[in-house]
């Protein structure tokens, strides 16, 4: 449902497509992935999907629950935009926050 909420908006689209690299990873019976998600410091304690952020070396940032970015039975627009900006690379610049 996240996948297809981002993929057909296109302002959020853009967006990831402009400051981040997407790789959805899959949980299930058949395929938990418990050595990518031992790595990622183990973001199903959010329960899915959850988002995580890594660095350009692979660096965990951020780990988040998706319950905050959702509106009714899906999810907010303005919400995921703001998520998504205020964890771009030119947010976590700290040369962008000096005088």
């Amino acid at each position: 449902m996240m996948h297809k909420f981002y993929t057909s908006d296109p302002k959020i689209d853009s967006t990831l497509n402009a400051n981040y690299v997407v790789a959805m990873i899959n949980y299930s019976k058949e395929n938990k992935n418990l050595d990518i998600l031992e790595r990622l410091e183990y973001p199903q304690r959010f329960g899915f999907p959850v988002i995580v952020i890594l660095d350009a070396s692979g660096k965990r940032l951020h780990t988040q629950n998706t319950v905050c970015l959702e509106k009714g039975r899906g999810y907010d627009q303005k919400k995921f935009i703001n998520f998504l900006y205020n964890w771009s690379p030119a947010a976590l610049n700290p040369d962008n926050y000096k005088k």
